[in-house]
């Protein structure tokens, strides 16, 4: 993988955990058959065409946020009120 390319997407990605893996997910998605979202070249390998769709903004990512979950999964429904 090319430097540049590295540290363009890396600073749009921002957390390095998340840079990280959001790469590792494409290349391993273009490695079994994924068509790119670029145009790419012969010398291109896959984490270039990864990085290169993230400069692009060719990909969307979201990072996972801590949410309130029980171990009921009726609990939700227990706060509603039955119909009248």
């Amino acid at each position: 993988m090319k430097t540049e390319l590295i540290e363009k997407a890396s600073r749009i990605v921002g957390d390095n955990q998340l840079f990280i893996n959001v790469v590792s997910k494409r290349v391993q998605q273009i490695n079994h058959g994924a068509d790119p979202y670029v145009p790419t070249t012969p010398e291109m390998g896959a984490g270039d065409i990864a990085l290169t769709e993230i400069i692009e903004g060719k990909l969307r990512w979201h990072a996972e946020t801590e949410s309130k979950t029980s171990s009921d999964p009726f609990e939700a429904l227990s706060d509603e009120k039955p119909e009248a």
